[in-house]
């Protein structure tokens, strides 16, 4: 007999968190049954499709809403579920429904704070989480953060977050791409995949590249991720000669690592993470990787065994880097880091791991 899960979700909208969801729904396998439950709307639950799992509208009409419980409960017991899975706010509910239901057993996933004036919300999460039978983050990094923050220690553990193949782009797609950075087969693409938040790091790549672009014309810088002020302050060192014909800022694109085998080198530059599922899809599709040498990326490179390194805000360190690839007729990591990104970060791996928990404890 299959286990039983229950997903509590609110948004499920296009998202890294999401994704890894709704690849998880649809994957197919005969150990766990997901039952997804919605308490809001999202572009994504159109996409889910699987003859085993189920998904449930519950949504809730403001943000504590009474009746959602209520039909929770009722999807429990219907089901004969025993394990709730929860992340951010619907911990809550799952707490609630455990006074109804106490054989509950309430997982969680945590994937990182990143709010400079969120302050509450790890202190509510910190607490919440003691009702929990085990709480997952998804590297030793993000478990260290959390811990430095006054989480629990003994109730964490890491759970590597699943990564699937990137799906390639059609020959249409592809084309349209190709146009708007005016690709020409002499041309080194590197770039980096990220929205412009504050802890990513697209200036240094900028300053990087304002480094090498006269040694190397044929170097071209590819941005991909949705866009706002830190864009435009990027905008500010790029020459603008540059603009459009070396250096490109893409916006948002639906599905962005479909355009990763353009690139000839993958740039992950920033300053805090706690993971980087685009930096594994790079290895999966052998792109050479260079990113911050922080915690989670000597993490995820094995101290930069599958993927380079580079002093975090330095974009002389990183032009060396770039450089030193540059001039590689071929790259003597990728190989291995294919292999080692489709044995840890599969879906197989994934799930065998989530039952695994679910069983033990």
């Amino acid at each position: 007999m299959k286990l039983k899960s229950l997903y509590l979700r609110s948004s499920f909208d296009n998202g890294g968190t999401e994704t890894l969801l709704l690849n998880l729904f649809n994957y197919p396998q005969s150990q766990i049954q997901f039952h997804y439950a919605f308490l809001k709307d999202g572009n994504l639950i159109v996409r889910l499709k699987s003859d085993t799992n189920k998904y449930y509208k519950v949504f809730r009409k403001s943000k504590i809403d009474f009746g959602v419980l209520f039909k929770l409960s009722r999807i429990i017991k219907s089901e004969n579920i025993k394990v709730v899975h929860t992340m951010m706010f619907e911990l809550f509910y799952a707490v609630l429904l455990k006074l109804w239901h106490p054989g509950l057993r309430i997982f969680h996933t945590i994937h990182g704070y990143f709010e400079e004036n969120n302050v509450w919300a790890p202190k509510f999460e910190s607490i919440l989480i003691l009702f929990t039978k085990c709480t997952f983050t998804v590297s030793n990094a993000a478990r260290n953060i959390l811990i430095e923050k006054g989480y629990p220690n003994k109730k964490i553990k890491v759970l590597y977050n699943a990564v699937s193949l990137p799906s390639i782009a059609s020959l249409d797609e592809m084309k349209a791409f190709k146009d708007k950075i005016k690709y020409h087969p002499n041309n080194i693409i590197a770039g980096m995949i990220g929205d412009f938040v504050w802890w990513k790091d697209q200036i240094t790549i900028i300053k990087a590249y304002n480094i090498l672009k006269n040694e190397i014309p044929d170097l071209k810088i590819v941005f991909i991720g949705q866009e706002n002020e830190l864009t435009e302050k990027c905008k500010t060192i790029v020459a603008i000669e540059d603009i459009n014909k070396r250096v490109f800022f893409l916006g948002s694109l639906e599905n962005a690592s479909k355009y990763l085998t353009v690139f000839d080198l993958f740039i992950m530059s920033t300053t805090m993470d706690t993971f980087g599922i685009v930096v594994i899809e790079a290895l999966m599709q052998e792109i050479p990787v260079i990113a911050s040498e922080i915690e989670v990326m000597k993490e995820l490179s094995d101290n930069g065994r599958y993927f380079d390194l580079f002093e975090k805000q330095n974009p002389e360190k990183l032009a060396e880097k770039i450089k030193i690839l540059c001039n590689k007729e071929e790259p003597t990591k990728t190989k291995d880091a294919l292999q080692y990104s489709l044995n840890i970060y599969s879906y197989e791996k994934y799930i065998n791991n989530l039952k695994e928990i679910y069983s033990s404890v």
